[in-house]
């Protein structure tokens, strides 16, 4: 009977200690898993989101989000698969599942219900902890839409409650909010404080930011060297314009010693993630072209390892490179 009641007291506990305990897993990290699930994984994943697993739901969206990614031609077919994403979206998020809740709240508007249905889902993750759906709540009232009237003073203060939260993302947001004066008179100084601050806490989004201002010298001193290293922390991450601006710093040689190989690497990733992104018409210059068919074949072997590495789909070599493939 002792037993009995002991475990009674114990599932009872776990199940309290889930309710309390808010969920802190950031929404770059629940892409990354999404993005690093093999086949044989997947169909595990597929069969638990049957079942009723609020987090395999998710990641079930999550995971058709990245398909519908790829799919640039059929407008049709893309649509479909995102319509199939929101639908595991909601499946987790009526389980109040509150990472799910944000995603939903974030998915295309076409996909969702309503346009109302966005404040009560944010309300709802807000409620369980979920610092970034505060972020996201403060991002509506700063961007407007969707029955969200402007208003930066509401968005602005939404931002700073998530940042004390503990959300990362929140900062950019903060720092951008600095450089264009919404809710806060401009100050480019404040602004690079602030993507400092989220640079820190492992951000890409600030990496990125802090990284143009300290090799333009924006609010700060002029550190190209330094810019380098957040450039590369925030495209190892993911993020496809840190990758551009560090294949534009290695093809040009600032911060860093001219390098046309890298130069066309990071062009070649960073193209490959941001999908509508053209990195190599901003690269593609007189003295690249001039690369021959060993160093065009070493950038391209060298982006597709990495994204293979981080689970991301390889990528052709760009004929348009190639002027001369007798050069050495």
């Amino acid at each position: 009977m002792r037993l009995r009641c002991a475990f009674y007291v114990f599932i009872l506990f776990s199940f309290l200690t889930q309710v309390a305990c808010p969920q802190t897993k950031s929404p770059n990290a629940y892409r990354s898993t999404a993005r690093g699930l093999a086949v044989g994984e997947l169909f595990g994943v597929a069969e638990s989101a049957e079942q009723g697993d609020a987090e395999s739901q998710l990641l079930m969206g999550l995971s058709l989000q990245l398909v519908a990614e790829r799919i640039e031609y059929d407008v049709e077919g893309r649509t479909g698969t995102l319509r199939l994403s929101a639908h595991w979206f909601r499946e987790a998020a009526e389980r109040n599942f509150a990472p799910a809740q944000y995603f939903l709240a974030a998915a295309d508007l076409k996909l969702l219900e309503n346009c109302d249905e966005i404040a009560p889902l944010l309300n709802k993750a807000i409620a369980q902890n979920y610092p970034p759906a505060i972020t996201a709540l403060g991002r509506r009232y700063m961007e407007g839409g969707c029955r969200f009237k402007v208003d930066y003073r509401e968005g602005f203060q939404w931002l700073t409650k998530a940042s004390e939260a503990g959300d990362a993302d929140a900062n950019y947001w903060i720092g951008r909010a600095y450089e264009q004066g919404r809710g806060v008179a401009p100050d480019q100084k404040e602004a690079t404080k602030w993507f400092s601050k989220g640079a820190r806490m492992g951000d890409p989004s600030s990496q990125n930011s802090l990284a143009i201002n300290l090799a333009e010298g924006n609010g700060t001193r002029k550190d190209t060297t330094q810019a380098i290293d957040w450039f590369r922390k925030s495209a190892e991450q993911g993020n496809d314009e840190a990758g551009c601006n560090l294949a534009l710093h290695h093809m040009r040689g600032e911060g860093v010693e001219k390098d046309y190989v890298l130069a066309l690497m990071w062009g070649l990733i960073s193209g490959r993630i941001a999908t509508k992104m053209h990195c190599l018409s901003e690269i593609d210059t007189h003295d690249m072209l001039q690369m021959s068919a060993a160093q065009e074949s070493e950038a391209t072997q060298g982006a597709n390892a990495w994204l293979k590495e981080h689970h991301y789909p390889i990528t052709a070599p760009p004929k348009r490179i190639y002027p001369d493939k007798g050069k050495n």
